[in-house]
């Protein structure tokens, strides 16, 4: 069957004219309500890749399946290092449903094809960017998963692409203390969010209104003295 006739009999009996409606189509994964806002479609979307590149990128991630993993989908990390069993806790991750493979750089890609058969969302840190073909097998495995795939690494095919431009901690303002929480600035296809993450209690908290003077920096001046 060509092309056009397809399209044309999936619009008459769907009611869907392209492959995007195809998956506009899918409820998307919830959530923490303070990340919504990040997604096009108020949550993680399913049959898709996402990119969240930037500092605290990771962070923002494992906040961003925790709901996944508290409603008992089983959610997998490939690439990540190993990151504090604590930390990923505290994000509000259920680690019952949260497995860390600590896989060869060069084996991210076999282990992803691996786990899509069987997880409902894949976090990756790739080793590498697959070519051209490999990325279009990847991308037709989550499509028909429907599964909610993250890359921390800019990836060619994402259909959702956040970045952190900015981070700033508090809690050692006066040279000691400990830090408390960090202000996340983000930009996505829906605009610029700011959020703390982790805020007090470890979850993403909405960020306190800006201060007149947030984003001015007193430029430093060197004086010579005698």
């Amino acid at each position: 069957m060509s092309a056009v006739p397809l399209v044309e009999q999936l619009s008459r009996e769907l009611g869907i004219s392209t492959a995007t409606a195809l998956f506009d189509g899918l409820v998307p994964r919830p959530v923490d309500p303070v990340l919504a806002p990040m997604f096009r479609r108020g949550g993680l979307p399913r049959g898709e890749i996402v990119t969240l590149t930037g500092g605290q990128s990771l962070s923002c991630a494992l906040a961003t399946i925790a709901m996944a993993t508290q409603e008992q989908k089983w959610c997998a990390g490939i690439g990540l290092g190993e990151p504090a069993v604590s930390s990923i806790a505290d994000l509000g991750v259920d680690l019952d449903h949260f497995v860390n493979l600590v896989t060869p750089a060069e084996d991210w890609l076999r282990v992803a094809s691996i786990l899509i058969e069987s997880f409902d969302v894949l976090v990756v840190d790739p080793g590498f960017l697959p070519s051209a073909g490999e990325r279009a097998r990847l991308l037709a495995k989550v499509r028909e998963r429907k599964i909610s795939f993250i890359s921390l690494t800019s990836m060619p095919g994402s259909t959702e692409q956040i970045t952190i431009t900015d981070t700033q901690w508090s809690g050692t303002e006066h040279g000691h203390g400990r830090l408390r929480s960090c202000l996340v600035q983000a930009r996505s296809q829906t605009g610029v969010h700011r959020f703390l993450l982790p805020g007090p209690d470890g979850t993403p908290s909405e960020a306190p209104p800006r201060t007149p003077t947030e984003g001015t920096f007193e430029r430093p001046v060197i004086r010579s003295v005698s």
